[in-house]
């Protein structure tokens, strides 16, 4: 079965709609993920799995919040939940972040095959971001701790309105006082959201 045919089924079981060409160039993306697999560590998921936690988890926490104007992914890595997210979400700006060669590699091949526009990929640690402080809308963290050193990184592009999307395993225990959370349907995968206090 195709990654666009799981696709298919996913979305169906997810109730979400989307058009054509978002579920093409997600299935797109699922293809190249796994053919880069072969070749650099970026996911022990793989099929149905992998549509339902890289794709499916993050368009319908995108759905939920509504997701628009900047968004900074921290540690993209694979591509998720950047990508999913920036192909759904009208984002003015997307940046994503990765210290590791090759998955910084993998994320500017996506990029340039998916014709992602307002997309860029910075090969460093999100504590050396170059992003125009409080501009920021959201910032999305997958597979990161949320510790007191990268929350300190984040009040330096951070404004009062950026919203922090932690997205976590079930029963993880939230770090900071949340400003709201949500679980998603099927997979149980926790999302916690924060702002921080700037003054």
């Amino acid at each position: 079965m195709s990654y666009l045919e799981l696709l298919e089924t996913e979305l169906q079981i997810f109730e979400i709609q989307l058009r054509q060409y978002q579920k093409l160039s997600l299935a797109r993306y699922c293809d190249e993920l796994q053919k880069w697999n072969e070749k650099i560590n970026l996911t022990a998921l793989s099929g149905a799995a992998l549509v339902r936690r890289l794709i499916l988890e993050p368009i319908w926490i995108a759905r939920q919040l509504g997701l628009s104007g900047s968004l900074v992914d921290v540690g993209s890595g694979n591509g998720s939940p950047g990508i999913p997210f920036h192909i759904v979400c009208p984002f003015l700006q997307c940046h994503l972040t990765e210290v590791r060669v090759k998955r910084a590699a993998f994320l500017r091949h996506l990029v340039t095959n998916l014709k992602l526009q307002n997309v860029q990929v910075h090969r460093t640690r999100f504590e050396e971001i170059t992003v125009s402080p409080g501009t920021v809308d959201w910032i999305s963290l997958q597979a990161v701790d949320l510790t007191p050193k990268l929350v300190h990184s984040i009040r330096r592009i951070a404004n009062p309105t950026t919203t922090i999307l932690w997205i976590t395993s079930p029963g993880a225990q939230s770090v900071l006082p949340p400003l709201g959370n949500l679980s998603v349907p099927i997979t149980g995968t926790h999302v916690f959201l924060y702002r921080l206090d700037l003054t």
